[in-house]
């Protein structure tokens, strides 16, 4: 798990909680939602804790107007809709352990500032934030500006910046940020490392596709979006598409950027009458820059689940002013009418707030009424389109199924074959699912006709032909998909694997040299783990060919099993002695190995 990057993601902490749950559950579903659940509930214990000391330092009220305000902080922060994707969701399991880890974290921090001395840190409470920030970002790398957060509390509301003024007070606040560079090493080193994982699982969205001014555009969008969500949150989406071209003049992106920059002038301007509001802008700012939009990857503009943490500082403001309003009507500064009303709206609120969240909850019941609701949210998008027609489907409601899409292809105009051809392939896997053989035939023929190098289309008809007894046919059909001119990924991948493995055995000579070429272009796209099991096929099936043998040992030496390798090609050269390729990898690997390359079998009296 501390070696794995599935999906683009380095999270070995939430894939360690994954296994724990398979340990207990097995692949019961009930069992990774309890769990989800438990530590959003967790969460909103800690959250609850860490308000109450940040509160007592802010607003300096009696206790209970303290532990009030932190109770509302705390059900602000834990039953806001907003947070239904994270928990509900499984698999984002990574934003609640992020949660439960950065909580602590903040905890830990602030015992820190309570035990040490001089404006000093204690340094055990210190190192123990300091680890449980990184087990933070081993949760999720969102996490990143913690420590950003941590130096905004340092000057309100703990004041620790407040020594001096002047110079004086510019050193302090150095030595402050000085104090976080164990959290900032730590953030580094995961921000690199998710950096090199986005690019070499290709997930961020080039900058010819978006560039810097609408990355720019889109991040200010988010902000304003956001900060609009947390307070009317509804409706609510797992999917909100970003509509390309991206026009950072047009009103969509200019008003929110106005917006935008209009509060951080006002809240740099009020700093001295009310420095909380600057203080939770400024920590709202720092906790989103991650996920806005400047590193842009996927289809979204924005998502529900990348306030988890970002929204935390409303809540606290929330708290802070029902804190602030029963201390200030105990000690006969607000009438007790004005508290009455503040504290029924605060109830209201929460009210109103938890029954939205069990209304999103029944959005997440199952996936045909999650896209169901997402293409209700989004009627102009095309992404819900696709996936509430793969839930019918999935749940074996294939006439619904090819009636949403044909309603969808119908909308398309002539000028997106792209579309279409998508349209038709998703028309042609109903039929498939649905044991219609003869109209997905059609239909992937349709698509073809928009896109004659559509990959999945050309896999999946020759799947097709293959049930239908045309053996040759489907073979000529996966054999142009190999062919074709695509940017292939793994689920493409993973079709044409499927559909090789079902090439009846007689034709073993068939199917070990889609094999081969299946395996050279998996090596190509650098999925290497998959293009040696290819290689291994087509040698298995193909054991007089040399090719095979000297591909499997190139994909052995890519991924360093030079032992391997040798073998391979020593396979190689007995198959089809002196071949110059095979020679040439021979000797290479031999001499890795420290062996003399000059003497091997098959390669004498040859150059390489």
């Amino acid at each position: 798990m501390f070696a794995n990057t599935l999906g683009g993601h380095y999270i070995p902490v939430t894939w360690l909680s994954f296994g724990l749950d398979y340990v207990l559950w097995g692949m019961r579903p009930a069992g990774y939602h309890a769990t989800s659940v438990v530590l959003h509930t967790v969460n909103a214990i800690l959250f609850y804790f860490v308000a109450r000391r940040l509160l007592h330092a802010a607003v300096q009220a009696d206790w209970r107007s303290v532990t009030l305000g932190a109770a509302v902080a705390a059900l602000l922060f834990s039953l806001h809709p907003l947070r239904v994707e994270s928990v509900a969701w499984a698999t984002e399991r990574r934003d609640v352990l992020m949660g439960f880890w950065a909580f602590l974290c903040m905890l830990a921090y602030l015992r820190a500032v309570e035990r040490g001395g001089a404006g000093a840190l204690h340094r055990g409470w210190q190192w123990t934030a300091v680890g449980l920030f990184g087990l933070a970002l081993l949760s999720k790398s969102a996490v990143i500006g913690l420590p950003v957060v941590l130096l905004l509390l340092d000057v309100y509301p703990l004041r620790r910046s407040a020594a001096g003024t002047g110079t004086s007070g510019e050193r302090t606040l150095f030595r402050l940020a000085i104090e976080k560079a164990p959290f900032v090493a730590l953030a580094a080193a995961v921000a690199v490392v998710t950096l090199m994982v986005g690019a070499g699982h290709r997930l961020m969205t080039s900058l010819e596709t978006l560039g810097v001014l609408e990355r720019l555009a889109i991040s200010a969008y988010a902000l304003a979006f956001y900060l609009w969500k947390t307070i009317a949150p509804w409706p609510l989406s797992p999917l909100y598409t970003l509509f390309h071209p991206v026009l950072p003049w047009s009103l969509m992106y200019v008003g929110p950027a106005v917006f935008v920059v209009l509060v951080t002038l006002a809240a740099l301007l009020g700093y001295r009458r009310w420095p909380a509001g600057l203080i939770a802008w400024a920590s709202y700012l720092v906790l989103l820059a991650p996920v806005v939009g400047v590193l842009h990857n996927g289809a979204q503009i924005a998502a529900d689940r990348y306030t988890y943490l970002s929204c935390a500082p409303w809540a606290i403001l929330g708290g802070s002013g029902v804190a602030w309003c029963r201390h200030a009507a105990l000690r006969r500064k607000l009438s007790p009418p004005v508290w009455t009303v503040v504290i029924g709206a605060a109830a209201l609120v929460l009210v109103a707030f938890a029954g939205l969240t069990i209304r999103q909850v029944a959005v997440w019941h199952d996936s045909v009424s999650l896209w169901t609701h997402a293409a209700s949210v989004e009627p102009a998008s095309d992404i819900p389109i696709f996936y509430l027609g793969w839930a019918l489907t999935n749940a074996g409601r294939f006439d619904e199924a090819r009636a949403h899409f044909e309603r969808a292809l119908r909308r398309v105009p002539d000028h997106q074959p792209d579309l279409k051809a998508q349209l038709d392939l998703h028309l042609g896997i109903v039929e498939q699912q649905a044991g219609r053989p003869v109209a997905a035939e059609r239909y992937f023929r349709e698509a073809l006709v928009q896109d004659p190098t559509h990959a999945v289309a050309l896999i999946r008809l020759g799947t097709i032909l293959l049930q239908q007894g045309r053996v040759t046919e489907a073979e000529a059909a996966w054999a142009r998909a190999v062919e074709a001119e695509a940017r292939w990924n793994r689920y493409q991948f993973w079709e044409l694997g499927q559909a090789i493995e079902q090439v009846p055995i007689a034709r073993a000579s068939a199917r070990g040299h889609l094999a081969l070429a299946l395996g050279a272009l998996l090596q190509r796209y650098e999925e290497l783990e998959y293009a040696e099991e290819q290689y291994r096929l087509a040698t298995a099936l193909l054991p007089g060919n040399a090719d095979a043998w000297n591909n499997l040992g190139v994909g052995y030496a890519l991924r360093g099993s030079m032992k391997e390798a040798l073998d391979a090609f020593l396979r190689a050269l007995q198959v089809k002695p002196g071949d110059p390729q095979a020679c040439q990898n021979a000797r290479r690997a031999a001499s890795e190995l420290g062996a003399s390359p000059q003497e091997l079998e098959g390669c004498r009296g040859r150059s390489g």
